[in-house]
């Protein structure tokens, strides 16, 4: 007598002996996704004209990336990696941990915290999945911008899902 084992089928992947492979594209290298979020987590300011300092050295207009350093005493312009200039911040100010948004993130991480602790992994992913999703949403939360009305200063504003800044330069 044969005996075979009693195969158990929970999906569809369960009734092939081979598994199907994924041909072409996978998750997230599609253009939708590909070229979706910014790669890097500063703003960038596109800078339509020259800025002179005191010492007639120029700032030429480009496209920069706008940092805060770690003390948040200055806004730093950043070309190809490289530090070209920075500015000192006449104000800071960070957004409270009572943002709908950082409670929507904190109830996304619970979940998932809960279900893999639980050891239900399937539904673990599913939040890990949304939390991903979030956090990408909140790093597209960014601007860097400049103001020219003014005829004497210029004033750049710098915003992030949780901080907000601005420098004054003077005009030369």
């Amino acid at each position: 007598m044969i005996d075979f084992d009693k195969p158990v089928w929970n999906s569809r992947e369960d009734l092939f002996i081979n598994k199907p492979e994924v041909s072409g594209l996978y998750e997230g290298q599609d253009k939708i996704y590909q070229y979706a979020y910014p790669d890097s987590d500063y703003p960038i300011l596109r800078l339509p004209f020259d800025i002179f300092d005191e010492k007639g050295d120029v700032l030429p207009n480009g496209m920069y990336m706008i940092a805060l350093d770690s003390e948040r005493k200055y806004l730093l312009f950043i070309q190809s990696g490289s530090l070209k200039a920075r500015v000192p911040v006449a104000n800071y100010s960070e957004k409270m941990s009572q943002d709908k948004d950082f409670i929507e993130r904190e109830r996304l991480a619970s979940q998932y915290q809960k279900y893999s602790n639980n050891g239900r992994q399937r539904k673990a992913k599913k939040y890990l999945k949304e939390l991903e999703i979030y956090d990408k949403r909140v790093r597209t939360k960014m601007s860097a911008t400049i103001d020219t009305s003014l005829k004497d200063v210029y004033i750049l504003n710098y915003e992030t899902a949780f901080q907000k800044a601005f420098a004054i330069i003077p005009v030369y």
